[in-house]
């Protein structure tokens, strides 16, 4: 959690141990008139709202596999909302009153903020930054398919090889919604074979025929993996790096490239298209789930070590070691 998300939940139960005391207060003397007030809204507003708005900053965003759309809001937002809960606490005994007017709008705008920003999170379509890249220089595509190669590169490029996954035990596949889930997910051929129990080799030549018929005898005369000295472009796009030094698997900025040390703040699913070794590391770790979950897209090796209560060195330790690094 980040300072101010973190800033709602450790808010909110203040206020809940505010409300607490409050209760304590009216139920054994005779309170003021604003007691009762104030313990409801340090209840309601404070202990519940503030941790809807810490947990939902941190949760929902993560569900979705998405960023959340204006994070600069979300300072403001908890400076508004305990202004707004300090204040109608404050000029309650005051009431009616021009600042209990003010302080009430404080808190209506801050819970709007929250309804806006995470609605816009959830239903406004972000904009890649791969695409932002492929808009200027669309990569050629690749004359034959690699083990290695994203399942989403494969039926983005060669739609029509959904029947040959749906043929080889992918019947999910079929479903077109599913389809552009996984596009998004950095799972390669060689990751869903093997967790499919199916043989890559002969699943390498059925891609191949149905893509080139007349030149899948050829490509797939070494057992279905190809050398890197075939003719693919410099740009076709695999997961795994031919050359045997570390630098020629350099990733776009701000992505993790083969070679690179994994930290603490790279994310599960570069990790993973840089690595696809550590497929089983994960898998250890996290089960099976890991790799449908669209929070690997946004989630780093810190955060899902914290939310899944693993020792974030350990992890660390194990995914460089089975990376080679």
């Amino acid at each position: 959690m980040d300072r101010y998300t973190k800033g709602f939940v450790v808010a909110s139960l203040v206020y809940f141990f505010l409300a607490a005391v409050l209760g304590i207060w009216m139920g054994g003397t005779d309170a003021a008139a604003w007691v009762p007030f104030a313990h409801v809204h340090f209840n309601l507003l404070g202990f519940m709202t503030m941790m809807i708005y810490g947990v939902g900053y941190f949760i929902l965003p993560r569900f979705n596999g998405r960023t959340l759309h204006w994070p600069s809001w979300v300072p403001i937002h908890f400076y508004i909302a305990n202004i707004g809960l300090i204040g109608m606490v404050a000029t309650a005994p005051s009431l009616p009153s021009t600042g209990f007017v003010l302080f009430s709008a404080l808190s209506v705008v801050s819970a709007g903020m929250f309804a806006v920003n995470l609605g816009a999170t959830m239903l406004i379509e972000p904009k890649a930054a791969e695409d932002e890249e492929a808009s200027s220089a669309p990569p050629p595509i690749a004359p034959r398919i690699d083990p290695d190669m994203r399942v989403g590169v494969i039926l983005t490029s060669w739609p029509q090889t959904v029947d040959v996954f749906v043929g080889h035990g992918f019947a999910s596949l079929a479903n077109p919604e599913h389809r552009e889930q996984v596009k998004q997910i950095p799972i390669t051929l060689r990751m869903a074979c093997q967790r499919h129990n199916v043989d890559l080799d002969y699943m390498v030549s059925e891609l191949n025929e149905a893509i080139a018929p007349a030149s899948a005898a050829k490509g797939t005369s070494t057992g279905g993996t190809f050398a890197a000295s075939a003719s693919a472009p410099a740009g076709a796009t695999s997961d795994k790096t031919a050359g045997p030094a570390p630098s020629a698997g350099k990733a776009k900025k701000g992505k993790l490239g083969r070679g690179e040390t994994i930290g603490e703040d790279h994310i599960l699913g570069e990790i993973l298209a840089a690595y696809p070794e550590t497929e089983k590391v994960f898998r250890k770790y996290y089960g099976d789930g890991c790799f449908s979950c669209p929070g690997q897209a946004t989630e780093s090796v810190k955060q899902s070590a914290m939310m899944h209560n693993v020792s974030e060195k350990q992890l660390l330790s194990e995914l460089n070691r089975s990376a080679g690094l």
